[in-house]
């Protein structure tokens, strides 16, 4: 299969849209063309594009109700820019294409120089906010497996989906009662989920311990594709870790080395007491140290201390 990108090209106009797809394929894409909005959403069932191209003033379904579909019906293509085409120049029908979720706007005659590098422009921020997603994915699975705290997360007929280490030992010694326990409130947050409200409650599980379970309504998001859900966090008090040194460095961008130093402090040793346990010079330490305030934007060991502090998560190295 062809890794060049694949522009999805709606121009109800037939000689325009011959022009338009030539002038694509000369650049090196991929085109399948549609001459009216229904055709272009029945292509949307078969296939991925990388852009859309889509006529506003057409018969049947617009522009507009091409785009609000497009958004409302494919949020696993919410990464995907769409550029209207119209011989419309007024203000108004920009601004309002603008607000309807439009990524770019191109007006008629067409400019091709102006088109391809506008193409160019919208797949390269495209691919740039994909990378940003699966980096945040990443950290957030990281985040996810090493919390102290249990973490469950329910589909809203009250099904457990997915738990994290933390949760399993729990789940292991108390599971039918935890079920028990959180039935109904996962069940009242699952349909507040559902009606796309976000919505928190807290119960106590255990007298003596204290722990608690957090219950989160988590609606769908249309932009990134996740289905409504309930979340539970399972707390407890005594619980309390140091960030990890691979969670300071998806987080803050910090060396290995800058993460594993600031992870030492806010394990308790002071600075001449990591150096020697990493063999290194004094000196050393103090400039591992002023990149990781640099990055952190702290100025003090007491507020890097703080910020490595700041979430419950088990300790991983």
């Amino acid at each position: 299969m062809s890794d060049e990108p694949l522009i999805l090209c709606c121009e109800d106009e037939p000689q325009l849209l011959r022009d338009i797809a030539d002038e694509l394929d000369a650049a090196g894409y991929r085109v399948i063309t549609a001459r009216d909005g229904a055709e272009l959403l029945a292509h949307l069932e078969t296939c991925a594009p990388d852009l859309l191209l889509c006529d506003i003033m057409m018969p049947g379904i617009d522009g507009y109700g091409v785009l609000t579909r497009f958004r409302r019906e494919y949020p696993h293509l919410a990464h995907v820019p769409l550029v209207f085409l119209s011989a419309l120049s007024m203000n108004e029908a920009v601004i309002r294409g603008k607000r309807a979720g439009a990524d770019d706007y191109m007006t008629k005659p067409i400019n091709y120089d102006l088109l391809l590098s506008t193409i160019e422009a919208r797949l390269r921020q495209s691919r740039q906010a994909r990378a940003g997603m699966r980096a945040l994915a990443r950290l957030g699975q990281h985040l996810f497996d090493t919390l102290a705290v249990g973490v469950m997360v329910f589909d809203l007929d009250g099904q457990l989906q997915q738990a994290n280490p933390a949760a399993r030992p729990v789940l292991c010694a108390h599971g039918q009662t935890l079920r028990n326990a959180l039935a109904d409130p996962v069940r009242r947050m699952g349909a507040c989920a559902q009606a796309g409200m976000e919505e928190s409650l807290s119960i106590l599980l255990d007298d003596i311990s204290a722990q608690m379970a957090q219950i989160h309504a988590c609606p769908a998001d249309p932009h990134s594709g996740t289905p409504a859900m309930v979340i539970v966090f399972l707390t407890d008090p005594a619980s309390r870790a140091v960030l990890s040194a691979d969670a300071m460095n998806e987080m803050f961008d910090l060396t290995s080395t800058e993460a594993r130093v600031a992870h030492l402090l806010a394990s308790g040793l002071r600075p001449e007491e990591i150096s020697r346990k990493m063999g290194v010079a004094p000196t050393t330490i103090a400039f591992h140290l002023r990149n990781a305030f640099a990055k952190t934007k702290t100025h003090r060991q007491a507020e890097l201390v703080a910020l490595v502090l700041s979430l419950p998560l088990r300790r991983t190295d």
